[in-house]
Order: structure tokens, then C-alpha cells, then sequence
């Protein structure tokens, strides 16, 4: 007899879709339907038409039937509500008492709670480099918050009315992701990449917190933008050329010194010019291994420079001849009151490549916080076009670099 009601109810569960969720019609009484798939998920519909998700449970010690509303069927859709109940059935089984269902049903979070959350726990060092937590701070606030003063990215939101932060968890699908995906992509397309990765590892989170039951970023190798490196680089001649214009030494100085007079001729800016020739002339990458070096990571006696926080991890690497003899001049200008490259009084002294603009209002009205030359794409941009070189980035110099070494050692 049990056997035979069992069967009956299999037999009254249908594969809950979209479109036969469309198909159900109104009839004089309330009724559901069941799905095969999540016991005791089903859609309700009432007499004037409305249709709603709802999950239906027996308490785990009480056998008291329970009944907890999800979302209207025109608000989420069959894979949204297959996920709540998993959650909902999830607790059932760890015998979460009915009341305390109820309440997180209520209060599930949003996307965007999800990110602050993850930000404030785990987004922080030694998980995190700096630069990659910057970055995806700076990624969650302008294409999950809607945060940014972009025209161009504001109008994009307002054309095509993707809004993914203040979904709740169970309301996120493949559907939307390649949405904003896609969105984002017709921009960047590294950015649209880097964003579903940081879904994929919040989501892991809710997860693992038991906020969802499972992973909705289902992402393939093939759904992703290509990733396209640009490899392009100075050969040895043009290496040359730019070595010439951005670096001029003092000839009636014995030791070496900068001729200070020959940038301002030339409207250079020194210290951003003597950041390129260290990135040429050294090979490391020409911000985190050169911008941002400090005076006690040079040691002129061992002729090595000393990087802590690597790609690599921690390494010394030993200083080049050329490259030495620039270090000692930048280090010469400490006789020089006058210099760009020294400020006794506050810890730019501490830097080799120091900023002005430290401690000044931005043209966007913050406070530059950076005691080194950040940003060297404008010296970088017109030496190449005073020598007639295509514009390449900056951090193909480190490109640069390999490849002539490559060439002459083989």
C-alpha cells in the first residue's frame, strides 16, 4: 500500500521547466505541480493566475508539513528555484528547525552583500598580492555596484539593464553571467574575463558557507574572451635609440651624475625617464620590480637588488654594469637640493624613483597616496614618437629586454 502511494506521488511530479510552467493554466481551485528533479519543490498556481515556487517539507523530528514560499514564477526562473530548495532541503536534512528556515529564506543575501562580505574575510594578504586586490575591488565596485563616473560604462548599464549586485545568490544562472559576460566584453575583454573568475570564487564561498547549494559558474575554457598577449618589443637598435634620448649623464662630473639641464631642454621628466632606463637596462618589470624599489633593496657594495614580493617570491638578482652606474647617479642627486629625485622630509627618501605629485590632489580630487612615479605611459608615449618607434606598452620594455638576451645568448 505505502509502495503504492509512493509511486502515485512519482507519478503526479513533472520535469519543471520554463515553458511548462508557461503552459499551467488557472482553474477554479488552487493546485501544483511537483518536480521530478528537487523533491518537494513545487509551483502553486492560484485561481487568478499567479504562479509561485514554494518548497514542501516534513520537519525532520515534529514530521510537521512545512511549506516555504521562494519567489514568484515571473521573478525567478526553474534553475533559480532548483537551487533554493537544494539549500532549503539541505537544512532540513542537518535538522534546522522550521522557524530558522524561514527566517534565512527571508534573508538570503545579494550578490552584492556576497562581495562585501568576501572582501571584508578573505580578499586580504598573504592571499592576495596588493595589485590583485586593488584590482578586483576596483572590478566589484564599477561592474557589480555600478559605481563609476564612466560615461561610456554608465550608458552601457542604462542600455542594456544588467544589474547582477542586487540579485539574491539563488537568482544568479549561466544565463545571466554570459549576459554580463558579454556586456562587459564589448569593453574589455580581459576585465570580462577576470569578473566571472571572481564569481566562480565568491560563489565558492557562499558555498562553502551553506548560503547556496551549489555553483552556479559553470564557465568552459571556450566561453571565456581569448586571452591575446601582446608580445611585441624594441629590437636592439631601437633599445639603443631610447636608451640615448631617455638617459643623458653629466660628462664633466667624474662620478656619475644626471645632466638635469638636458631633460628640461628636452621636456622629459626626469625620474620617469630614469624608470624606463632601469626597466631597459634591468628587465624586471618596470613598476612592482622598478618604480616601487627602495633605497635598502639596493646594495651597491654586492652590486645586487633585492625583491621581496617577486612573481616569483623572493629573489636576488645581480645588477648589470649600465644599469649600476644609473642607480649610483639617481643616488648622486642626494647632493642637489634642487632634484626631482630627492625630498629629505617625508619617506619619498626612501625611494628611488620618487613622486611629485605625492601627497597632491589628483585632477579626479583625491590625495595621490603613492610616494613613487606611478604612471610613466606619457614620458613613455613621447619618446617613441619623437623617435618615430610604434607605440608598444610600457611593459613590453621586460619583452624587450628577454628577447635581446635571448637573441645574444641563444
Amino acid at each position: 500500500m505505502i509502495e503504492k502511494m509512493k509511486r502515485k506521488l512519482k507519478d503526479m511530479r513533472r520535469h519543471l521547466s520554463d515553458k511548462l510552467i508557461k503552459g499551467l493554466e488557472a482553474r477554479d481551485n488552487q493546485y501544483s505541480v511537483g518536480d521530478d528533479e528537487v523533491v518537494g519543490l513545487r509551483v502553486f498556481v492560484v485561481p487568478g493566475g499567479q504562479k509561485t515556487f514554494y518548497f514542501t517539507y516534513s520537519d525532520k523530528e515534529t514530521k510537521k508539513r512545512h511549506k516555504e514560499k521562494l519567489e514568484s514564477c515571473s521573478t525567478i526562473n526553474c534553475v533559480q528555484a532548483r537551487n533554493r530548495a537544494k539549500v532549503i532541503a539541505v537544512k532540513v536534512m542537518e535538522g534546522v528547525s522550521s522557524s530558522q528556515i524561514k527566517r534565512e529564506v527571508m534573508k538570503e543575501i545579494t550578490v552584492n552583500e556576497l562581495f562585501a562580505e568576501y572582501d571584508k574575510l578573505r580578499l586580504k594578504s598573504p592571499q592576495y598580492k596588493p595589485a590583485t586586490i586593488t584590482k578586483m575591488k576596483t572590478l566589484c565596485r564599477v561592474w557589480i555596484n555600478k559605481d563609476t563616473k564612466d560615461p561610456i560604462i554608465k550608458g552601457m548599464f542604462a542600455k542594456s539593464k544588467v544589474d547582477l549586485g542586487c540579485l539574491k545568490l539563488s537568482q544568479i544562472n549561466m544565463d545571466n553571467l554570459k549576459e554580463l559576460h558579454g556586456l562587459i566584453g564589448s569593453k574589455t575583454t580581459n576585465n570580462a574575463n577576470s569578473i566571472i573568475q571572481m564569481f566562480s570564487v565568491a560563489f565558492g564561498y557562499a558555498v562553502e558557507k551553506k548560503y547556496i547549494a551549489k555553483n552556479p559558474v559553470k564557465f568552459k575554457k571556450a566561453d571565456f574572451y581569448e586571452q591575446k598577449e601582446n608580445n611585441e618589443y624594441l629590437t636592439r637598435p631601437q633599445i639603443e635609440m631610447v636608451l640615448n634620448l631617455a638617459l643623458k649623464y653629466d660628462e664633466r662630473s667624474e662620478s656619475p651624475k644626471l645632466n638635469l639641464d638636458y631633460y628640461k631642454t628636452k621636456r622629459l621628466k626626469p625620474v620617469s625617464c630614469a624608470i624606463i632606463c632601469n626597466g631597459l637596462l634591468g628587465g624586471h618589470r618596470y613598476r612592482d620590480e622598478g618604480a616601487k624599489i627602495r633605497w635598502k633593496q639596493v646594495s651597491f657594495h654586492q652590486k645586487t637588488l633585492s625583491l621581496v614580493d617577486s612573481k616569483v617570491g623572493q629573489r636576488n638578482y645581480k645588477i648589470g654594469p649600465r644599469n649600476l652606474k644609473l642607480l649610483k647617479a639617481i643616488k648622486s642627486e642626494y647632493l642637489r637640493g634642487d632634484s626631482p629625485f630627492y625630498y629629505p622630509n617625508d619617506i619619498r627618501r626612501e625611494y628611488v624613483f620618487p613622486s611629485y605629485n605625492f601627497g597632491k590632489i589628483n585632477n579626479i580630487g583625491k590625495v595621490n597616496q603613492k610616494p613613487y612615479v606611478h604612471c610613466i605611459k606619457g614620458t613613455w608615449r613621447s619618446i617613441l614618437k619623437k623617435l618615430n618607434i610604434d607605440y608598444i606598452p610600457p611593459y613590453n620594455m621586460r619583452h624587450s629586454f628577454l628577447t635581446d638576451a635571448l637573441s645574444k645568448t641563444k
